[in-house]
C-alpha cells in the first residue's frame, strides 16, 4: 500500500477510535437515562438538521436537493421525507412527546397519567398487579408492547426513582408522581444537566477553534501527567481543587465588571470552565 494511503488509513483508524472513546462515555452516562431507541430518533433529527444548514449555508438562497441531503447523511429519500415532517411539526408539541417516550418507565406513567384523569388527578390512582389481565400489566402491554421487558423489571425501576409505592399484600401499585424522571436523588437532574451543559460548552469551543479560517481562537487547553502513583490519587486531587478554586475566584472577579445590570436581548453567554479529569 503507497505511503500516502497509509498515512490516510491511519488517520481514519486514529478518528474512529477518538469519536468512539468520546461516544463511550457520553452513552455510559445516558444508559437508564434515555432508551437507544429514542437516543438514535434525537441523533437522527439533529443530524439531519445541521446537514441541511450546512447545504444550505454554501448555497444560500436555494432549496437544498434531497439527492446533495441524502449523499451526506447516508439516509434514503424517503427516510429523509419522514424526518422532515417530524421537523417541520410544532417544535414544542413534538418535544413533549419525544420527552414522555426517553424510556420504557416514562411512557408508562405518562399513560397512567392520561388513565387517570391528568396530571392534576394522577397521584394517588391505584393499579391492581400479579395477574395476566390485571391493571398495570394490561397498562404496560398497550404502552410498550413488543419490547420484551418484564412486568417485574418495570415494577422494580419505578419504585427505585420513587415513582410508585408497592402494596405487596393487596398486589396494588399506586402513582405518587404526575410524570416520570429517571434519577434517583433531587440533586442528580441539576447535576446532570450541569454536565452536559459543559460538554456542550467545550465542543463549542473546538468547534470554533477547528474552523481554517479563524484567527482569533477561544483559549483551550488540558494539562496533565502520565506518571501519577496510584497511592498518591487522593493527595492530588486535593491539590488540584484547591489549585482550580483559586483560578475560580479570579475568574469570578474577573467576569464581574463586564456584567451589565440589565438583561437584554442582545446579550451572549461567555465563560471559562474548570474540571478536573482522570482517566485510568
Amino acid at each position: 500500500m503507497p505511503a500516502k494511503h497509509r498515512a490516510g488509513r491511519n488517520e481514519a483508524v486514529q478518528l474512529t477510535l477518538a469519536f468512539e472513546n468520546v461516544f463511550r462515555k457520553l452513552i455510559r452516562f445516558l444508559v437508564g437515562k434515555i432508551s437507544l431507541v429514542k437516543l438514535q430518533e434525537m441523533i437522527r433529527h439533529i443530524y439531519v438538521e445541521e446537514a441541511e444548514k450546512n447545504l444550505r449555508a454554501e448555497n444560500p438562497g436555494k432549496n437544498v436537493a434531497m439527492t446533495k441531503l441524502a449523499l451526506v447523511t447516508g439516509l434514503d429519500t424517503r427516510t429523509l421525507v419522514q424526518v422532515r415532517k417530524k421537523l417541520e411539526q410544532d417544535t414544542d408539541q413534538y418535544r413533549q412527546q419525544f420527552l414522555t417516550e426517553l424510556t420504557p418507565e416514562s411512557a408508562i406513567i405518562e399513560a397512567w397519567t392520561d388513565l387517570a384523569g391528568g396530571r392534576e388527578k394522577c397521584r394517588g390512582s391505584c393499579l391492581t398487579y400479579g395477574g395476566a389481565n390485571s391493571e398495570f400489566e394490561n397498562l404496560v402491554r398497550s404502552t410498550i408492547s413488543g419490547r420484551g421487558i418484564t412486568m417485574q423489571s418495570i415494577i422494580r425501576r419505578l419504585l427505585a426513582t420513587r415513582s410508585i409505592e408497592q402494596d405487596k399484600e393487596n398486589q396494588t401499585l399506586t402513582l405518587v408522581v404526575d410524570q416520570f424522571s429517571p434519577y434517583l436523588s433531587e440533586d442528580e437532574p441539576s447535576m446532570v444537566n450541569a454536565a452536559l451543559s459543559s460538554i456542550s460548552s467545550l465542543i463549542s469551543t473546538m468547534e470554533h477553534n477547528l474552523q481554517p479560517s479563524q484567527e482569533d481562537k477561544f483559549f483551550q487547553r488540558q494539562l496533565w501527567t502520565f506518571r501519577l502513583d496510584s497511592g498518591d490519587r487522593l493527595a492530588f486531587r486535593r491539590a488540584m481543587r484547591k489549585m482550580l478554586e483559586q483560578y475560580k475566584d479570579g475568574a469570578e472577579n474577573t467576569i464581574e465588571p463586564w456584567e451589565r445590570e440589565e438583561y437584554g436581548e442582545d446579550m451572549i453567554t461567555a465563560g471559562v470552565g474548570f474540571y478536573y479529569f482522570e482517566d485510568a
